[in-house]
């Protein structure tokens, strides 16, 4: 227990993969001012990171902490460098302050950092919305200097020994060798079904996966092309695959963190192949400034490249009663902050009105695709 206190104060806590909120809470009677804004946000944002940052043994007894919010020890509050590691591994995008109490060395840390710092003063409703419009911030999301170190010309050298970038959709389909029959998987439950089971044996030209949680699957595991907003897939999955992000911004995070692997990946941006014409029109049509997932950006290439035959499967909108993905009982059944249900699926709806009016032959695995299809018939 000394130990997992110990871990705690340095922010080595369990978290799932995302940005989070730390409310700053040293005792009971703080949390208890803003239990019911954290239980709010809790309900809005199942995906966020919710931590409670107080000294007291156990706020549960008295203030009940909703499903999925995690009360830490806060850290030690004289120093800033422990202040930093610990924001550094929450990663949030908002402090919630209940309780000023000892927290000079941590607030500091989180000004110096651009972090909105929201007091628990003022009105409810209005804390909500402010506290809500910090977690939807994109701005923060990418912030960082990858793009200026690139261009430094020791850097620039060592990006283009690892990086082949291709540059537009005819090199892309002369790199895939102009692939005629493309199986397309997302991460969801449908992706693991019988009827994706037997297709292993099955002749595809290219097959598309999205980011590399279905390396341990055993099913698909050679990938033609990935998806992906991070580095992680290119370290784990491997140089045979081709990747594609789906901006300039995001590129180049994936290029400086990948400076160090050995052998070239070969990198394409769905920003430079035009294929996102119609999301951001959506936007137009008061769809929000929400972000493709890297399944909708994946759908949007495989259209672009004009294939004859199209399967997908693993496009299941969290909304399989499974869960989110095979195999995963702790991620919530629910989109990302900066991905939005009603966005993602009427793009999806329309990219596949389009291929079917392209006359591509395509096939639908998966209830929750296949229903959304049909309810627009």
């Amino acid at each position: 227990m000394m130990l997992k206190g110990l871990a705690q104060r340095f922010g080595l806590v369990p978290r799932r993969k995302g940005r989070g909120v730390i409310i700053w809470a040293p005792s009971a009677g703080d949390y208890a001012q803003v239990a019911d804004v954290v239980a709010a946000l809790s309900a809005q944002n199942l995906r966020v990171n919710l931590c409670v940052v107080s000294d007291d043994v156990d706020l549960r007894p008295d203030c009940s902490l909703p499903a999925g919010v995690r009360q830490v020890l806060r850290p030690p509050i004289a120093l800033s460098l422990v202040c930093a590691l610990f924001i550094a591994r929450i990663r949030p995008q908002a402090v919630l302050l209940a309780g000023g109490e000892g927290g000079a060395a941590f607030l500091a840390v989180a000004e110096r950092r651009g972090i909105p710092i929201h007091s628990s003063d003022g009105q409810r409703e209005e804390l909500i919305e402010a506290l809500q419009a910090s977690v939807l911030d994109q701005s923060r999301k990418y912030a960082g200097g990858a793009g200026r170190l690139l261009r430094l010309p020791g850097v620039r050298a060592l990006s283009r020994r690892r990086f082949r970038e291709i540059p537009d959709l005819e090199a892309l389909k002369s790199e895939l060798g102009h692939p005629r029959r493309i199986l397309c998987l997302g991460n969801g439950p449908s992706s693991e079904s019988e009827q994706v089971k037997a297709l292993a044996t099955s002749e595809f030209d290219a097959v598309f996966r999205v980011n590399h949680r279905w390396r341990s699957r055993g099913l698909f595991c050679e990938p033609q092309m990935v998806f992906t907003a991070g580095s992680k897939p290119l370290r784990l999955v491997g140089a045979a695959s081709l990747y594609c992000a789906q901006d300039r911004q995001k590129a180049e995070r994936i290029q400086l963190a990948c400076l160090h692997l050995k052998g070239a990946r070969r990198l394409v941006i769905a920003e430079d192949l035009n294929v996102l014409g119609d999301w951001q029109r959506l936007e137009l049509e008061g769809y929000g400034a929400f972000a493709p997932t890297n399944g909708a950006v994946m759908l949007a290439v495989a259209r672009a490249l004009k294939a004859a035959h199209i399967t997908l499967a693993g496009i299941d909108f969290f909304s399989d009663p499974r869960g989110a993905y095979p195999g995963d009982t702790n991620t919530p059944n629910a989109y990302g902050i900066f991905h939005s249900f009603e966005k993602e699926r009427t793009f999806t709806l329309r990219l596949i009105e389009g291929l079917r009016e392209d006359g591509t032959n395509l096939t639908i695995i998966g209830e929750a695709l296949r229903e959304a299809v049909e309810s627009r018939r």
